[in-house]
């Protein structure tokens, strides 16, 4: 189960990429078929892309 502390952990290992590769992340994505209602909360906030199934993620534009 994806939970809150996950969320924020996810993000800031997105942050740390983006700074020790010197690129911008386009899309934060999680993909996980149980996410808690609190992390998911948490992830509506931060901006994650949050999907059950993989076959959801919709492809980039």
């Amino acid at each position: 189960m994806m939970s809150k502390s996950d969320m924020h952990t996810f993000e800031r290992k997105v942050r740390f990429y983006e700074r020790h590769h010197k690129r911008q992340a386009t899309r934060m994505i999680v993909v996980s078929p149980m996410i808690d209602d609190r992390a998911r909360r948490v992830g509506e906030h931060l901006g994650i892309e949050m999907y059950p199934d993989s076959l959801d993620v919709p492809a980039s534009a």
